[in-house]
């Protein structure tokens, strides 16, 4: 029988850990924790990164205002996947179209309901709160979404004082599509809105969290000369925001230039 030396512990003092983030992600998007990494990974506060943690909760495949309100009744076991007890920071909910149609508010309601957090927030909430940070009004929108929901998306942009004066779409409403249309795509699509705009954009906004637009933000915003601002940018902008953490803005876009 081996015998074992029992050595003394101390757990890490409350406040000198790492920043506690917690990112709820569709069973289905193929993106965002990769851009997520990708936009505050290298981020700080107190000297250390963030501990971010992942959980996916279940969604359909078919993006459909119905699927999209259904997930609603999936939070409770996706927030119970993350380890007991355990107190977050900042808990961001990874899905743009389903923060409009279940509603901010009730997100937030639904995850604190379950979870210890201070800070809640979504693609939808930091897009808002980035374009006015940006001191952005007319706006190119640019979505993968079928019609309906665009649509709905760019009326509640302009009941929250944004003037939609260009907006395009890739037609397609399932996940597992989206997260595999290629740069030079989004790239046409974006270059392509701020063309066919007659009024001066102040910046487009990308929606969804399953494209992948972080290796395309730079060069899009040199070529049509307005800031870029897309869901998993403007998630992880705000939750680094409320988090406290330092960013280095270097190949992330104009808008972790803002505080």
């Amino acid at each position: 029988m081996t015998d074992f030396t029992s050595f003394p512990f101390h757990l890490e003092p409350a406040d000198q850990r790492a920043v506690q983030l917690g990112l709820v992600t569709l069973k289905t998007d193929l993106t965002i924790e990769t851009e997520l990494r990708h936009f505050i990974g290298d981020s700080t506060a107190r000297g250390k990164q963030p501990n971010i943690m992942h959980s996916r909760i279940v969604s359909d495949d078919q993006v459909t205002t119905s699927n999209l309100d259904a997930m609603q009744d999936q939070f409770a076991a996706s927030l119970d996947m993350f380890p007991p007890d355990h107190a977050f920071d900042v808990i961001g909910y990874g899905c743009t179209s389903a923060s409009l149609i279940i509603g901010e508010a009730k997100v937030q309601s639904l995850i604190t309901a379950h979870r210890a957090v201070t800070h809640v927030t979504t693609p939808l909430t930091g897009a808002r709160r980035a374009m006015r940070a940006l001191g952005a009004q007319r706006i190119g929108y640019l979505a993968p979404y079928i019609s309906e929901i665009s649509a709905r998306m760019c009326a509640y942009l302009a009941d929250e004082g944004f003037d939609i004066v260009a907006a395009g779409t890739f037609g397609e409403g399932r996940d597992s599509v989206v997260g595999q249309i290629d740069g030079a795509s989004i790239m046409q699509a974006v270059c392509g809105l701020a063309a066919q705009s007659t009024t001066p954009l102040d910046a487009i906004f990308v929606s969804c969290t399953a494209l992948k637009c972080a290796p395309v933000i730079d060069a899009a915003e040199r070529q049509t000369g307005v800031p870029i601002v897309t869901s998993n940018a403007a998630l992880s902008w705000d939750m680094a925001r409320l988090a406290g953490l330092t960013v280095p803005p270097a190949g992330k876009g104009r808008l972790f230039h803002q505080n």
